[in-house]
């Protein structure tokens, strides 16, 4: 009996631990996101007096012309994080695995990891500038190379798509990497003496075992690509003419900028609701296949 109680009072002092963690997520977490909901229904600027206006600010939104462009160019951003974030960082952990000097390019590639979106942009925009890689091109004679890239509509896009592929890659090759170290040999052996080449024994017995790993990087890629901004706001400010937009951008500037907290608190709640379809559809499908 004593001892059924010393176990009681273990495990209610074990809770006390994370209390602060609870009580700080629902203070700070839990009731912002109650309170974005909230303003989403209201027109305020912030300061004056707030003002109900129902579903208004979400039917305006999908009636914006720029809404629109910007959850075209989000599109963009996911299709392309998902294709690119998968396909490279895992043909570059195979090979990086399969190499001598395997350190040596895991510390090359996760580098730029190590740099912020705000300072990768920084760089990227440098490069870029008319007294950059342009200026180079005219150098060399090619004058139809030599232009603001970062001012021409979509063009922009795809650059600070690249940008971001570049600062994130590292980080799927080392969760690959390590996916790869800890897949169970077993069956990687029996196929290789039962005769397989390569390409089906990636396809039909390493893949498969690797299915959780890619499962994460694919949710890690889908959330970034979503909630991209700081990349954006150093390259282009989401210029020229609003044109390369996300979301997040879109949430950012409607609130701060423009003063329309309420509408800027309906695209957070769009967005959140995205993530959290994708993500669970993702999910689901992931633990029923398990």
């Amino acid at each position: 009996m004593k001892q059924a109680k010393k176990n009681k009072m273990k495990l209610n002092t074990d809770y006390l631990y994370i209390l602060p963690a609870v009580l700080f997520v629902g203070c700070f977490f839990i009731s912002s996101i109650i309170f974005t909901i909230y303003l989403s229904f209201y027109k305020w600027d912030g300061f004056s007096e707030m003002e109900f206006v129902g579903i208004a600010n979400y039917v305006q939104l999908f009636m914006d012309k720029n809404f629109l462009i910007s959850c075209m160019n989000t599109i963009i951003w996911v299709v392309c994080s998902l294709l690119v974030s998968l396909v490279i960082p895992l043909l570059f952990a195979i090979l990086i695995t399969n190499s001598s000097w395997s350190s040596g390019f895991k510390n090359i590639f996760y580098f730029p990891t190590a740099l912020s979106g705000t300072v990768g942009g920084i760089v990227i925009a440098t490069i870029l500038s008319l007294s950059g890689l342009p200026q180079i091109f005219k150098m060399l004679g090619m004058e139809e190379l030599v232009c603001d890239w970062l001012a021409i509509p979509y063009v922009n896009t795809f650059i600070m798509i690249a940008t971001g592929l570049w600062q994130g890659i590292g980080l799927n090759i080392l969760l690959f990497i390590s996916g790869l170290n800890t897949i169970d040999k077993s069956p990687v052996e029996a196929a290789k003496i039962e005769g397989a080449g390569t390409i089906a024994l990636y396809w039909k017995v390493i893949f498969p075992l690797l299915k959780p790993t890619i499962i994460v990087v694919l949710l890690m890629s889908l959330v970034n690509s979503f909630k991209v901004f700081d990349s954006i706001w150093v390259m282009t400010k989401g210029g020229p003419y609003r044109t390369s937009e996300t979301l997040a951008l879109t949430m950012y500037l409607e609130s701060f900028q423009y003063g329309r907290l309420g509408s800027g608190a309906a695209v957070a709640v769009v967005l959140t609701i995205v993530i959290l379809i994708v993500s669970y559809f993702n999910i689901r499908n992931t633990f029923k296949e398990e």
